[in-house]
């Protein structure tokens, strides 16, 4: 139990936050181009490219949360008090903003379909059981389903590390545990119970979650196969780098392949159920990929760069929030027919998508209140400072 106080704070884990985020614009910023551009165009498979190769956006946060909530809290003692301060602390950071902004964005719907009548009528749209089914199913806006699953996996969390407190043999195969509940639940569970929404239920991405918790139980082992320095670098290492690329590369081309073919002659090229095993093979690679990336780009990149990485993962359930009502406002701007400046629209959507959320949710960090909106924000004076050469093992 002593170990626990040990165990670094690990600033990478904020720029693979931003890996996150920047893959989570990259869909939304393509996935209307990908749907109504000419499917013929020479440009046409790079969206639909960009489209794909960053749909590992939420699984590798869900993998995230799994790492970090199992780094922390593994060696913990597990009381009642632990307890209530884990569901305080999670669920403050992220229930109050979700039910915010639940009901900012079924408002703009609401009205951008039927106008504003008046206020009761309006006020009325919120009491009915369709408002109620979207608030849990987090349905109000496409993007608001992950904060759900979060939730899910905040309250199933405690739970998870009791069983493995009580045998802590389940912890050397919580990942392959986790795999076999999300098969059953694909391929048994949803079609046995006609479940709607299954992208809203948490088991639907247990893997994802358990393979993060499995890294975080065992971080202080595995560290030094993810962060791979001069200092400890071996031939097997090396090795299982390669392996990890070459998975998530060649499964990132096959996805890409489905989808295109897809998008072009409406057929399935491949078994969704073989499609489901590549997926799953490409994210849960993404995360230790990006977490290797992020010990590199922390370490050796430019300190400015790597303090603007930093504080956008540090922003980016704050961006993830904001940005579809950005991008929605940004589409209402016309284009011309000229293909380079459509291409340059298609460009700024994105680069709007991050910037101006980024900018309203720094801003907000000077008020009391951005916890309502934001959750927590870091202080300009507290982000981590940057390393000037790189470090073996676990950075602090």
């Amino acid at each position: 139990m002593a170990q626990a106080a040990k165990r670094p704070y690990l600033p990478e884990l904020d720029i693979v936050r931003t890996f996150g985020i920047l893959a989570v614009i990259m869909i939304h910023a393509t996935s209307a181009i990908v749907a109504t551009y000419d499917h013929h165009a020479t440009l046409y498979p790079l969206y639909v490219f960009l489209n794909t190769v960053s749909k590992f956006a939420v699984p590798v946060f869900i993998f995230l949360s799994g790492f970090v909530l199992f780094y922390n809290y593994y060696d913990k003692p597990f009381t009642a008090k632990t307890i209530g301060q884990f569901y305080k602390k999670r669920m403050s950071k992220i229930l109050i903003p979700f039910l915010l902004f639940s009901i900012l964005y079924f408002g703009l719907t609401r009205y951008a379909q039927f106008g504003f009548v008046d206020l009761q009528t309006f006020i009325g749209y919120f009491t009915t059981e369709k408002f109620l089914k979207m608030l849990v199913f987090g349905k109000t806006y496409t993007h608001l389903y992950f904060v759900i699953i979060i939730i899910q996996f905040y309250a199933l969390s405690p739970l998870m590390l009791y069983a493995i407190k009580r045998f802590p043999a389940l912890g050397k195969h919580i990942a392959w545990i986790g795999l076999l509940v999300q098969w059953l639940f694909i391929y048994k569970v949803i079609g046995e119970f006609h479940l709607k929404s299954p992208g809203s239920y948490c088991f639907t991405y247990m893997f994802y979650f358990t393979a993060g918790a499995f890294i975080g139980i065992h971080f202080m082992k595995l560290s030094s196969w993810i962060n791979l320095a001069k200092t400890n670098i071996t031939p097997q290492k090396i090795a299982a780098a390669i392996t990890l690329w070459v998975l998530f590369l060649s499964s990132s081309l096959i996805l890409f392949y489905f989808y295109y073919e897809n998008r072009l002659y409406m057929i399935k090229v491949i078994n969704t159920n073989l499609l489901e095993i590549i997926d799953e093979i490409r994210c849960v690679t993404a995360g230790i990929l990006l977490l290797q990336i992020a010990y590199w780009v922390y370490t050796l990149w430019n300190k400015k760069v790597v303090r603007a990485l930093l504080h956008i993962g540090a922003t980016s359930f704050g961006i993830y929030l904001v940005h579809p009502l950005v991008l929605y406002l940004y589409r209402k701007t016309s284009v011309s027919g000229d293909p380079v400046l459509y291409h340059a629209w298609a460009a700024g959507g994105f680069f709007i998508a991050l910037l101006v959320p980024w900018a309203i949710v720094s801003f907000s960090a000077r008020f009391k209140w951005h916890w309502l909106l934001f959750g927590p924000l870091p202080a300009k004076e507290n982000r981590p400072a940057v390393p000037v050469q790189p470090k073996p093992g676990i950075d602090a």
